[in-house]
């Protein structure tokens, strides 16, 4: 099943709080698209409804960059509104999911979730350029992307 990036960022946001601490919106989009790519190459279904673009520091889900934008630097503590304030429940595999990309990479900061997400041949690479604004990042080079790191 796919979900609003609020449901995927909501997840993250309550595991940080029982982890005694808060994520930067950065860190949650950044956190939303791994997860999304591990979707993408374990279960071959894309976890996100929406498609991820990409910006000048990466890749950028843009309806919760919209949400979380005020936020600026800090924190968020509270949950995201998902699109018309309608919630959804995480099937339990994609909550297994979640927790295990929020294990693997919820100790990076920001900055460093941007580097990982846009290196040189990443999909954000392959498809970024910089007289281009919100260009798709195809799923098919996501899911390539993520296999290959699986695999590894």
């Amino acid at each position: 099943m796919a979900y609003d990036a609020a449901t995927v960022a909501n997840r993250f946001i309550e595991l940080a709080a029982a982890d005694g601490r808060e994520f930067t919106p950065m860190q949650l989009i950044k956190l939303s698209y791994i997860a999304h790519g591990f979707s993408l190459a374990i279960y071959k279904r894309p976890l996100l409804k929406e498609a991820v673009e990409a910006w000048r520091y990466g890749p950028v889900i843009p309806s919760l960059y919209k949400r979380l934008k005020t936020y600026g630097s800090d924190g968020v503590s509270q949950p995201v509104r998902a699109n018309w304030g309608r919630k959804e429940a995480l099937e339990d595999e994609d909550r297994k999911l979640l927790d295990i990309v929020f294990q693997k990479y919820g100790h990076l900061t920001g900055i460093q979730l941007s580097h990982l997400t846009h290196r040189n041949g990443t999909p954000w690479a392959e498809s970024y350029s910089p007289d281009e604004y919100g260009t798709d990042i195809d799923d098919k080079l996501i899911r390539t992307h993520y296999a290959t790191l699986l695999s590894k």
